[in-house]
């Protein structure tokens, strides 16, 4: 806090003070001349310090009768903090050569942001820096690295400041959300965030909603567009959309997306091929409009065989490529965005659940749709006919006929049954599913309160919830998540994780919901009201519990985008985990089947003794081999959510195939079963688009409260678009001399020494 104190003297009447004191002299002269008849019959010059004292009393009891005032305004002000992220990805290696780029544009875009940042005669970092406490940092894909800060007038420096960023443009991935909370920290005002970047966000998370939080801490986002609007000429493969598995003997089907920015009428292509055997291909011509959809499909008995000495026969990629052809080939931008590698795995099987209710209601209805159109579930879906004689009805028509037919899912979605619709023993194997087997179970309460019988006698241990009494009437209530509910990623709509917490009130309202609590062990994950969605593990597997059967209304005017996210989740966080490699003592799988450069992978390992019973204190390590070679040792943990299952992360992968072995302790010997990934090169995102996204720019700035700004205007407009992030205190004090007793006494003191000194010298 640096104070700057102002003191003025000011009259309570309006007047102005240079009258007031002219008129205040006046009178006190007036005074001394009143004086000079008796002065000049004596001739002590002792005989003048009345007349001075009487004129001084004069001149103070004028001022006062015009009310003197002294005002004093203390102005403390506390320098803004301002965080320049400076964006380091591939894209910044781009030169812009269009028409309409702003001069100097033939230099990459990360060498601009330096000449901007540091140099000239006075760098704009030097001219933030004199008025700000200043940070600079660089966006390193998901991380960044700080280069300099500069704070307190210099008290707290990291040193000189730079003449050049000393770091290549080279990060494989630009991600605006994640890389700039990281950068940020804690928001606070009196901060603000400029980013320098091209706004090629293209990896988790949503700039949107992060800069739209920022908004409510009085932070804005200050962001500086790098690159030209004008596309340059160029093909590119922006997006595969297709599945990550398919059966042998289906088709593989999927959708491309090619961004062309070509001058029309160039010949091209677009083709998949493996092995140098070609599976699909369409002829176009380019218009230089865009972005164009391609649909494909090809039977998956065309794939080449594997190549030879791989171990998983399952295992197939293949490569998409488009291209320009022809003599105006050459005006391609850059090459280097046209091709992409993808893995695909041949599934012998597919994920199994088991929707039951008493029923058709509506949630159910959308679930089984989410599930069946999923290529990866394979659904069964049983509803109560309410038949007179519950063997002849349909659930027992439908339902699996042996314990084993039912051990073979891996999820059961339970819904308004009672419990009386079935067989004791049907009662026994759900149990055994969920305990021993591992499965999963969701629970989903209704009106008629048919799962309330479900709480007492040998499937008790299933239910997570104590029932209470009905309410008699219901307000409609939102769904809010739990402090516990914020930490799960199958409860998360949204891709920002504090974004997701406000989602879910702004959902449309249930208007039914159960009166339930919680028993001992389970954990609240959402409330409505009372808890709405409960958690329980229940042996090797868990138990999630709905208190309402309508959050099908989360569909209003946006369809599935929320219902359908949910339930795929919820299906894959609850049901009991996948395993590639499935044996009588050890199971091994990984959380998806399709990796890309730079992520993890998640993997899950289940251990059973000479008896096939699930080890809940085994040790087991997973050893991850990279074309033939060990990269790394991971030691697995128990997973939270299925007892008996063990968990490991492995470090961000690079493009290659990979071997997972497995031994069951640290001290006994590998596997022989081998669980393979491979990580596809799915090209350089980076160069997917070559423009600048001043869209999504204009967004975060908006929705922070700061603005958008080309690079030519930076150096112009940003310091003074700064200075408001500068929080300053004013403190007035106001001190009134008229009515002070040091004033009065003043010239009390004057007219009695005055008049002692006329007694001593015989004036009066």
């Amino acid at each position: 806090m640096t104070p700057l104190t102002e003191t003025t003297l000011r009259f309570t009447g309006g007047y102005a003070p240079l009258p007031v004191i002219l008129l205040a002299f006046g009178l006190a002269g007036l005074m001394w001349f009143l004086y000079r008849r008796e002065l000049k019959y004596v001739g002590s010059r002792a005989a003048q310090v009345p007349a001075v004292l009487r004129s001084v009393a004069v001149f103070i009891l004028v001022l006062a009768l015009a009310g003197p005032m002294l005002r004093s305004v203390t102005t403390l002000r506390q320098l803004g903090h301002v965080v320049i992220a400076v964006d380091s990805s591939a894209s910044m290696q781009l030169t812009d050569e269009a028409p309409g780029a702003p001069a100097g544009s033939s230099k990459p875009r990360f060498q601009r942001a330096e000449d901007l940042l540091l140099k000239g005669t006075t760098p704009l970092l030097k001219k933030l820096a004199e008025t700000q406490d200043v940070e600079l940092v660089a966006l390193r894909g998901m991380n960044t690295q700080r280069l300099w800060w500069y704070r307190q007038a210099g008290k707290d420096t990291s040193g000189d400041m730079p003449s050049t960023f000393e770091l290549p443009a080279t990060a494989p991935i630009t991600n605006l959300d994640q890389a700039l909370r990281a950068a940020l920290g804690p928001a606070s005002a009196g901060t603000a965030l400029v980013v320098l970047t091209d706004g090629q966000h293209n990896s988790a998370g949503s700039p949107e909603e992060f800069s739209s939080t920022l908004k409510t801490s009085g932070t804005p986002v200050f962001t500086i567009g790098f690159g030209t609007e004008v596309p340059p000429a160029d093909l590119s493969l922006l997006a595969v959309n297709a599945p990550e598995s398919v059966f042998s003997k289906e088709n593989f089907q999927g959708h491309l997306t090619v961004n062309d920015s070509m001058p029309a009428g160039v010949p091209a292509s677009v083709r998949i091929e493996s092995q140098g055997k070609v599976l699909w291909k369409k002829e176009f011509t380019t218009s230089g409009k865009g972005e164009k959809g391609f649909d494909f499909i090809f039977p998956v008995a065309e794939l080449p065989p594997p190549a030879p000495g791989q171990r998983d026969k399952t295992l197939r990629s293949v490569n998409i490529q488009v291209a320009a052809s022809g003599d105006r080939a050459a005006l391609e931008k850059t090459r280097s965005n046209n091709a992409r590698e993808l893995s695909i795995h041949l599934l012998e099987k597919k994920r199994k659940a088991l929707i039951i209710d008493g029923r058709p209601r509506w949630e159910f209805r959308y679930i089984h749709n989410h599930f069946d159109r999923d290529e990866r579930w394979q659904t069964t879906l049983i509803f109560d006919d309410m038949s007179d004689n519950a063997a002849a009805g349909n659930l027992q028509k439908n339902f699996p006929k042996t314990k084993d037919d039912l051990l073979s899912y891996d999820l059961v979605i339970l819904g308004d049954v009672s419990l009386g619709r079935f067989k004791p023993e049907q009662l026994e194997w759900l149990v055994e599913f969920v305990e021993k087997r591992g499965g999963g179970l969701i629970m989903i309460d209704g009106q008629r309160g048919k799962l309330h019988e479900w709480a007492s006698g040998k499937t008790a241990p299933l239910v997570p919830v104590r029932f209470g009494a009905a309410a008699k009437k219901q307000t409609p209530a939102s769904i809010e998540l739990t402090a516990d509910g914020q930490r799960f990623d199958a409860l998360r709509l949204s891709d920002s994780p504090s974004a997701n917490a406000t989602l879910w009130p702004t959902l449309s309202k249930v208007n039914w919901h159960s009166n339930v609590e919680p028993l001992p062990a389970a954990i609240t994950l959402a409330k409505a009201q009372q808890p709405a969605i409960v958690f329980r593990q229940v042996g090797a597997g868990a138990v999630l519990y709905l208190g309402t059967d309508e959050l099908w209304r989360w569909r209003f005017q946006v369809a599935d985008l929320y219902h359908q996210r949910l339930w795929m989740q919820l299906g894959a966080w609850i049901a009991a985990p996948p395993f590639q490699i499935d044996q009588k003592k050890l199971s091994v799988g990984t959380d998806r089947l399709r990796y890309s450069p730079g992520e993890t992978s998640e993997i899950r390992v289940r251990v059973r003794n000479d008896k096939g019973e699930t080890l809940t204190n085994a040790q087991p390590r997973a050893y991850l081999l990279h074309d033939g070679e060990e990269v790394a040792t991971l030691q697995l943990e128990a997973d939270p959510t299925h007892v008996g299952i063990y968990r490991a992360v492995t470090p961000p992968l690079r493009a290659g195939t990979y071997e997972i072995s497995v031994a069951e302790s640290p001290s006994a010997p590998r596997s022989e079963a081998r669980l393979s990934l491979h990580v596809s090169d799915a090209g350089n995102p980076e160069w997917a688009t070559l423009t600048m996204n001043r869209p999504l720019l204009e967004t975060m700035a908006t929705n922070s409260g700061g603005r958008f700004l080309r690079e030519e205007q930076a150096a112009t407009d940003l310091p003074g678009l700064l200075q408001t992030i500068d929080r300053k205190q004013t403190i007035t004090k106001e001190t009134n001399l008229w009515s002070s007793w040091w004033w009065f006494g003043a010239a009390i003191l004057l007219l009695t020494a005055e008049w002692l000194m006329r007694k001593r010298l015989k004036l009066v």
